[in-house]
């Protein structure tokens, strides 16, 4: 492993805006492709009544939309795992200025996600003045909570947070190969065998296959894209080949593609997840090709270096937007591909439509959006 020095604080690396704003645009394609077609439900059906085509674009669409959530996790390990921690100084300053912020931010959100569910998704006749504080007073509290599904997020990253002082202070002082072992348990626990049961759920074999040595028990499987992203940060995969990085992206989107649209055509529902086995390595290889290959986009560097400093911004925005346009606007007659496209093409510009004149309020670019700079 390269001893690379840390990355100077306020320092931005275009390669890692380069994935910050592919992430946040993989992101949203999951939940427009959520919206435009069915995925929870009632999949096997649409499978059998629209052409093998649209299921083609849905299955692509629900493989990329998988990839930002790693992306964001291993750019975290990149930039967090590097920080120097030496005592419980360090780890104080880590949570005063890298913990609390994103805390404060998740319990704003949890507010005005709460009262646009109440405004807009909610029948005001089953709502008293007592439901609705015990609701918002369990929401922020995070007990019971009523939110947008895609904050899910939030309070798994705030234990993430919680952890990578002491992570950061092991890894800067151990091999990362000394890591392998329990990284090892987590794949196989949280990854491998979820996989071996879906397979055999999709092929009617009445078997569950569990794990003793329970991941919880070490860490969370997200923790395996944060340590990913250290790793490979720090060189991991500097003396492989390109053309070798590109062949494995390509087979790792194909194999899983591939899976999806077989499960798909299964009446069980499966759908591809984060705990998929081959989306770390997807996701490291699609990270690795960025880290090379930025510099090739030179020519967009300002609006992509502008996507990614309001991505985290754009993450709590766009599913409002998108939310209101699946709940009132009547684009379900559409081709579902096109009313993929337009989710994510309206939300996304939506999003920035409204982020660009609120963010020069300075309470709004730091605790709203948390826009640094």
């Amino acid at each position: 492993m390269s001893d690379k020095p840390a990355i100077p604080a306020g320092t931005r690396k275009y390669d890692l805006d380069v994935m910050r704003a592919l992430a946040i645009v993989s992101i949203s394609m999951n939940h427009a492709v959520n919206r435009a077609y069915e995925n929870f439900s009632y999949a096997f059906f649409e499978f059998r009544t629209i052409p093998w085509w649209s299921t083609g674009i849905k299955v692509l669409a629900i493989v990329f939309g998988h990839i930002g959530v790693p992306l964001f996790l291993m750019i975290s390990g990149a930039l967090l795992l590097n920080k120097r921690m030496e005592g419980e100084a360090d780890i104080r300053k880590f949570y005063r200025h890298n913990l609390l912020p994103i805390l404060i931010t998740t319990e704003i959100w949890y507010v005005i996600m709460y009262f646009f569910l109440l405004a807009f998704h909610t029948e005001w006749s089953e709502i008293t003045p007592w439901s609705a504080l015990s609701g918002l007073v369990s929401t922020v509290l995070f007990t019971n909570q009523t939110t947008m599904d895609s904050m899910w997020y939030m309070p798994m990253i705030l234990c993430l947070y919680m952890l990578i002082p002491y992570v950061s202070m092991i890894v800067r002082r151990i091999p990362m190969r000394m890591f392998l072992l329990p990284c090892l348990v987590v794949y196989v626990a949280d990854m491998v065998l979820p996989l071996v049961n879906s397979v055999l759920k999709l092929n009617f074999v009445n078997m569950y296959l569990s794990f003793v040595p329970r991941a919880s028990n070490l860490f969370s499987m997200y923790f395996l894209y944060v340590l990913l992203g250290y790793w490979i940060n720090r060189g991991g995969l500097s003396r492989i080949r390109g053309r070798y990085i590109a062949a494995a992206t390509v087979i790792c989107f194909a194999v899983s593609s591939i899976f999806q649209f077989y499960a798909y055509s299964c009446p069980p529902q499966v759908v591809l997840d984060y705990n998929f086995p081959l989306l770390p390595i997807l996701a490291a290889c699609v990270f690795e090709l960025v880290r090379r290959g930025a510099h090739l986009l030179k020519r967009m560097q300002r609006p992509v270096t502008y996507l990614a400093r309001i991505s985290f911004a754009v993450y709590f925005v766009h599913i409002l937007i998108m939310s209101l346009l699946e709940w009132y606007f009547p684009y379900g007659d559409w081709y579902k591909p096109v009313a993929m496209l337009f989710l994510e093409v309206v939300s996304l510009v939506g999003s920035v439509l409204i982020i660009r004149p609120l963010s020069r309020n300075r309470f709004c670019r730091k605790y709203l959006f948390m826009i640094k700079g």
